[in-house]
């Protein structure tokens, strides 16, 4: 047979308590006083027994799980950044998080089973990464209609009635050409836009890409420079710079910064400036709008970028779940909170 399961009834009486005050205890129960020293004889009752809280019968009593539903793609490196965040504040706040993914289902299949969860009173709220498009209104339908504590990172951005945790791309944007041109008042020559573009999504209106390009030109012309886009398609992760490169630097005198809107592609741009014969950070000034790729800390010459602060929307998409769940439904109106980027100075810019 197996060893007798210690009740919180045998952590009251080692303590001398009673099952009220170890309940105030773990749960900081308000208006329960608990003096600083019957809190210590009631904490060292339970490590000396050993003593863990049922699980199933809080959530009965409470009526929750304690528990976050992350909706995404653990293959999808944003989305391991935005699960850093949800993680800290869930700790912070004595949650738990389960991850949900599509798997190799299409997007947005497979999200009827997160509210079958919360019916089932295994999860208390969702947070889902969405692609900066997305504003499936069948989902958001169903979200209403079912009371769950909700929150889309990236996604619904011009729609409401949908909370919302978004990355303010046109301050990225300003903020990364402002540090591209702090102190040099004598260069009229606009920044190059490099817009990287994956051969799947050409053609597509993509929100985040549109807003950085249109933050782009308002920047120019707003400064009496010229907006220049140049477009750059990705194939199996590549970008092939080299002839662009050789075309910029054939015309003559010196070579226009370069704001590249991933990352991802500015490794093999740092490649064809090698092959070139170009210094980065002195003949060739680049910067990116993303940085996705941790480039400041994994690039020679470090990388100079803005960051998409996923890691702190990740930890704001839980306080807004957790606090439409405190506030309960409809009592709160649904909200747009937009993040500023992170500046990361570097030695390519």
């Amino acid at each position: 047979m197996g060893k007798k399961r210690v009740t919180s009834h045998d952590v009251a009486k080692l303590a001398g308590v009673s099952r009220s005050v170890v309940s105030a205890v773990l749960n900081n129960t308000p208006g329960i006083g608990v003096s600083v020293e019957t809190r210590e004889t009631v904490l060292a009752a339970i490590q000396e027994l050993n003593y863990h809280v049922d699980a199933q019968a809080r959530s009965m009593k409470t009526g929750r799980s304690m528990t976050l539903a992350a909706y995404g793609d653990t293959r999808h490196p944003l989305f391991m950044r935005l699960l850093e965040g949800m993680q800290r504040e869930c700790e912070a706040r004595g949650y738990h998080i389960l991850l949900c993914s599509p798997g190799h289902r299409q997007t947005g299949e497979g999200r009827d089973e997160l509210l079958g969860l919360y019916h089932q009173r295994k999860i208390d709220g969702i947070v889902t990464l969405d692609s900066t498009s997305y504003r499936n209104e069948e989902w958001a339908a169903k979200v209403k209609e079912s009371g769950v504590p909700y929150v889309s990172v990236e996604g619904y951005a011009g729609t409401g009635g949908i909370f919302s945790v978004l990355a303010d791309y046109k301050g990225s944007v300003e903020m990364a050409l402002d540090y591209l041109y702090a102190g040099k008042t004598s260069i009229t020559e606009a920044p190059v836009y490099a817009d990287v573009f994956h051969h799947s999504t050409a053609g597509q209106a993509i929100w985040a890409e549109e807003n950085r390009k249109n933050a782009y030109t308002e920047w120019c012309l707003k400064h009496g420079m010229q907006p220049v886009i140049s477009r750059h398609e990705e194939r199996e992760g590549r970008v092939d710079w080299l002839e662009w490169l050789r075309d910029l630097q054939s015309d003559g005198g010196t070579l226009p910064p370069v704001l590249v809107n991933w990352s991802s592609a500015v490794p093999d741009l740092y490649r064809a400036a090698h092959r070139l014969g170009l210094r980065i950070g002195d003949q060739l000034r680049i910067m990116a709008a993303d940085n996705t790729i941790q480039g400041h800390r994994l690039s020679l010459p470090s990388l100079s970028c803005v960051e998409i602060p996923y890691v702190g929307m990740g930890e704001e998409a839980v306080r807004c779940v957790l606090n439409q769940l405190e506030q309960g439904p409809g009592t709160e109106r649904p909200a747009k909170l937009w993040l500023p980027a992170i500046l990361r100075p570097g030695e390519s810019a």
